[in-house]
This record gives structure tokens, sequence and C-alpha cells, in this order.
């Protein structure tokens, strides 16, 4: 999920294909996945410390041994539940159509597309709000790729003109309505250059971008 617009702005070309800011997009955009590698490796660790713990305790006979070895079972089922979990977030990890192009940058083609539609995905909070966001894009021999991103609620500055039509008075926007910034709007993405299937956001202009966060009274990058 994109958190910030920092790391997407691109001026040129040049930009566009800078590694750096490339390797810094991935990190940013595969933080949570990291987070949640993290969390279930914890867990299963701490499971595992548990399931030595009862088991000792079944061995000294310092607690009843149905229960002490239940309890252990109990702990190394838990143990394997988050280990399935960390492998999950793992191998997401390792397919990310980004993070494989940067291991080896001659398998990646960069492809000009447009960001063309997006949903709100409603949280606990608006702190945990998110828009899915859709576009259209074409691999290097015109194969149409999927393309689906998450951005958090708070950084997205762009509408649709049906959206901007049904907006009411008293409505969030309502001060902003016929101001804002309207989808489509170009954009770059990166795929596999064979047999290409998903197409991941990695740049837009930054003018643009700019100009519709003005219109949306947020501050640009």
């Amino acid at each position: 999920m994109y958190r910030t617009w920092k790391y997407l702005v691109v001026k040129n070309e040049q930009d566009l294909k800078n590694r750096v800011r490339l390797k810094k997009l991935a990190r940013h955009r595969g933080l949570p996945g990291f987070v949640m590698i993290f969390v279930f490796s914890t867990c299963a660790l701490i499971s595992l410390g548990l399931a030595g713990f009862f088991a000792a305790m079944a061995y000294t006979h310092k607690l009843p041994m149905w229960s002490s070895v239940g309890s252990a079972l109990a702990m190394l089922l838990l143990t394997g539940a988050f280990v399935f979990g960390a492998r999950v977030f793992l191998r997401e990890r390792q397919m990310d159509v980004l993070r494989k192009i940067l291991r080896h940058p001659d398998r990646g083609s960069f492809v000009t597309g447009k960001l063309t539609s997006f949903n709100y995905v409603a949280g606990d909070s608006r702190k945990f709000s998110r828009y899915f966001v859709e576009g259209e894009a074409e691999g290097p021999e015109g194969q149409p790729l999927f393309v689906g991103e998450f951005f958090d609620a708070d950084i997205w500055p762009f509408t649709t003109e049906e959206d901007d039509r049904q907006i009411q008075k008293g409505d969030d926007w309502y001060d902003l309505k016929g101001k804002r910034r309207t989808l489509p709007v170009p954009a770059y993405f990166i795929c596999e250059a064979k047999d290409p299937k998903i197409g991941v956001l990695v740049g837009i202009d930054q003018s643009l971008l700019n100009d519709a966060l003005k219109r949306s009274e947020k501050k640009t990058v």
C-alpha cells in the first residue's frame, strides 16, 4: 500500500528508471508484508518456547502429565499456524513483480498506462481506510496487464466525473466539488518483459500530481 507520493513522483525518464528510487519504493510498498512476517515469526518463536516449557513440565512431573502434554501440543499447533502465515507473506514478497525485476533488471520493462478508477475501502477508523485504485496498461507486446494498488485515503487527491456529480451539500467533499482532478490520469508501470500479467505502479508525473494535490487542498511533493 502506498502511504506517500514521495517515491512515486517523477520528472523525467531518468527519475523513472532510477534504481535508488525504485528500491525505496519497493521497501515502502512492501512494509506491511514485512511487518506481518515479523509478527508471525515472533509469535511462532514464542509458541515454540511455550511448547518446550510445557514439555519440560511434563518431563519433570511439575504439572499433570495430561495437561502439560496437551498444552505442549497446542503450542506446537500454534507454532505451525504462525509459521504458515509467515511463509505466505514471505512468498508474496518474493513474488512481488517490482522486487523480482530489481533483482534481475534485464527481465523488466517500463510501460505507460493510466489510472482509471478507485473504490473506497473503509477501515475501523479514517486512519485505516484506503482506496483500491485500478488502472489500464499493456505489456511490451500489447498484453493486457492487471493493475491494482492500495492508497492511504489521506493522500488520494483524485476523483471521477461521476463521483463528483453525485456530491451533495453536506458531504465531505462538497467544498471541492468541481475542483478536483478527475480520472483517468497517465501513469508509469513496470512489468515482466516475458509473459507479463501484472503491472506495478512506479511513477506519476510530478507536475500532474502536484496540480491534483493543490486542487484537493493537500500538501504538494
